[in-house]
């Protein structure tokens, strides 16, 4: 329940107004009795020295009523004589006692001589004295109510701009100034204010200065940061943190919940409950993400919870990468490394005494050695792409010129004939290596695959596209193998025994680092079309007029 605000300039007022109302009534009290009473003692020696005059002219005259009523014109009283046992004499019939009349009582012959003397002007007197006393006196508290509102006024204006100075420092308003004119205790607690809103305002400008560097921190890092409050409304969001939360992540969206299987709204509400130590979680959103979740609750100086999210998709693709680099390596360099072994050991056998024997096993031990170079060049570039260190590096390649040179080098079953398709001059802006090593391992599949017939290496020009296709006449795949084929470490039952599985995997890891595509068409029995789509590889072709 509110309480209801009662202004100092009302009570402060008030309280001015019953001072100054009761003083002023104690004052015109005081004055209005004492000058009664001076009047009316006053009054009363007069009377009483009338009195003293006419008992001296009735001294030694006989007491009569003519004679009274004689003295009484002279002396201006109404006098009564009575004798020693009370009983009037002469005079005048005493009257009711009433305003304006004073009694005197003087001892006369045995008696007693009663004047009265009748003073109107002295009860007019009182009465105008009282009137003009109640007059000045509400004239007074009027006043002095004025003046107490006025005072209480200024009071309350100077406590209300010192108030609106205290509410705009409580809602952070550090730039407004608070002025002060007069060096009383007002004053001095203004000067106590404006200190310190300059001494705010300069904390607040270092805290915002290393805010704003924090927030600068927080945004280069490659950690996702957030923080929520207790309604699980995000108060801050760096870069990393909006590109693992959905994009558009600002300050006062709820969290959301991006992960299925894993609720980051119920995993931030736990941190308001916990005792103070840090949550953590592993995320896999899908098969190729992995995110670490750690969060940490509430500290006493704070209600915020924060969360940090660590993408662990690239160090995983980087272990991932170089397993696959071991492997494939260890597939690609075996069938090189044998030849050239090969050709040692009958060099060493004596085909070195032989000078075209051996001119013959030197050409193939340096046509393998450069091939073992180009094949090591390829895995390198592939393990790097796949990790995200480096893009491929992209070279204008004669793509005729490549696949003649992969023909040469495929040794296919005797009756099977080996054919290049392309036209003269083909170039294609891409990555040698990454090419050559797609195009070679899918020709010695082929040839490996292909007892009769032929096989055919073919490039050609689709649009803007560079479209390269190795097919044969082979013994085709079953569509359950087709499914699984670029699979790593598969093989199906209607291929043979010998290798890894590992060809076709680096076929299509090789393409998918060119940006391309890889199509399959086979059928037992009818041969198989490997075809390589390759986009935005600036293919230039020159036609013969």
């Amino acid at each position: 329940m509110t309480r209801r605000f009662f202004g100092v300039r009302w009570w402060l007022g008030a309280a001015f107004a019953v001072v100054a109302a009761t003083s002023t009534a104690i004052v015109v009290s005081q004055y209005s009795s004492r000058s009664e009473h001076a009047l009316r003692i006053n009054a009363q020696d007069a009377a009483a020295h009338s009195a003293s005059v006419a008992a001296s002219l009735l001294a030694g005259k006989p007491v009569t009523n003519g004679i009274v009523a004689s003295v009484e014109r002279r002396s201006g009283l109404q006098l009564t004589i009575y004798d020693a046992r009370g009983r009037r004499v002469a005079g005048t019939q005493p009257g009711q006692a009433r305003e304006g009349v004073f009694i005197v009582r003087r001892p006369f012959r045995g008696g007693m001589l009663v004047a009265r003397d009748v003073r109107p002007d002295v009860a007019a007197a009182i009465g105008i004295l009282n009137d003009q006393a109640f007059r000045a006196g509400l004239v007074a508290g009027i006043a002095s109510l004025l003046v107490g509102v006025i005072l209480a006024q200024l009071i309350a204006l100077r406590l209300r701009r010192m108030s609106r100075a205290a509410e705009a420092i409580a809602l952070g308003d550090f730039e407004t100034p608070l002025h002060y004119r007069f060096r009383d205790e007002f004053g001095a607690l203004a000067h106590s204010f404006e200190r310190m809103r300059r001494q705010l305002r300069r904390s607040f400008r270092r805290l915002e200065g290393e805010r704003d560097r924090l927030r600068m921190l927080l945004e280069r890092l490659h950690e996702g940061v957030v923080t929520v409050d207790d309604e699980l409304v995000v108060r801050f969001a760096n870069a990393e943190a909006r590109r693992m939360l959905g994009g558009r992540l600002a300050e006062g969206d709820p969290l959301p919940d991006p992960w299925p299987g894993f609720s980051l709204r119920d995993f931030a509400a736990h941190l308001f409950d916990s005792d103070g130590t840090l949550a953590q979680a592993h995320v896999r959103p899908d098969e190729e993400h992995a995110v670490a979740v750690v969060g940490i609750p509430t500290q006493p100086e704070t209600d915020n919870v924060m969360i940090v999210l660590d993408d662990l998709t690239e160090e995983e693709r980087r272990e991932l990468a170089e397993r696959e680099f071991v492997t494939n390596a260890a597939h690609e360099l075996r069938t090189p490394l044998t030849t050239i072994i090969g050709a040692v050991e009958v060099l060493q056998t004596g085909a070195k005494d032989d000078e075209v024997e051996r001119d013959r096993f030197l050409a193939h031990i340096a046509r393998e050695a450069e091939r073992l170079a180009r094949l090591a060049r390829a895995l390198l570039t592939l393990a790097r792409a796949h990790a995200g260190q480096e893009r491929p590096r992209a070279e204008l390649v004669e793509i005729g010129v490549l696949l003649q040179e992969i023909a040469e080098d495929v040794r296919p079953h005797d009756g099977v004939a080996i054919q290049v398709e392309a036209p003269a001059v083909l170039d294609a802006f891409l990555n040698r290596d990454l090419l050559e090593q797609a195009v070679r391992n899918l020709a010695e599949n082929a040839a490996k695959h292909t007892r009769e017939g032929r096989i055919v290496l073919r490039a050609y020009e689709v649009g803007q596209n560079l479209r390269v296709e190795v097919e044969d006449t082979g013994v085709g795949m079953s569509a359950e193998t087709q499914r699984h084929v670029f699979d790593r470490f598969y093989r199906g039952q209607d291929r043979d025994a010998e290798g890894f599985g590992l060809g076709l995997a680096i076929v299509r890891q090789a393409v998918r680092t060119l940006d391309g595509r890889v199509e399959l068409d086979s059928a037992p029995g009818k041969g198989t079309l490997v075809r390589i789509e390759l986009e935005r590889v600036r293919v230039r072709v020159e036609v013969p007029a």
